[in-house]
């Protein structure tokens, strides 16, 4: 086994998880009910579903760039094309989570409007740290 075949599997292991915790937290959220996300209460598994998600997507560029050791040699190139792939991915988690979070009309109430919230900011923060990345150069 190659020594950085561990930090390889750990990126996407890390990915996995939180998908697997954003899921079941979601499934837990509903069983609790409401409220989700308003002034009036914040259902804990509404913050394990942010905080899954946010540790999935920072782990993105990870994998994609230790997939991409094979085809490219220098890190800075692997890195080059996993930038753009990680904001490519974090803009449809974007949209997708203002899609789902219109369906139930961003209410807090609503676990469709909390999730679709939580998901469209955590994606939101994923594009910001993304532009800062393709910005500095």
């Amino acid at each position: 086994m190659r020594p950085d075949a561990t930090a390889d599997r750990a990126g996407a292991l890390i990915c996995g998880i939180g998908l697997l915790v954003a899921a079941l937290s979601l499934v837990l959220a509903a069983v609790a009910g409401p409220p989700y996300l308003g002034l009036s209460g914040i259902n804990g598994w509404i913050i394990v579903f942010a905080a899954a998600l946010l540790a999935a997507l920072i782990a993105i560029p990870f994998v994609i760039e230790a997939r991409l050791r094979g085809a490219y040699s220098d890190s800075d190139a692997r890195w080059d094309r996993a930038i753009p792939i990680w904001g490519g991915i974090a803009l449809v988690v974007t949209v997708v989570g203002a899609l789902i979070g219109a369906s139930g009309n961003f209410a807090g109430d609503s676990l469709a409007g909390s999730a679709g919230l939580v998901a469209a900011g955590a994606g939101g923060l994923v594009l910001i740290a993304v532009a800062t990345a393709v910005l500095s150069g």
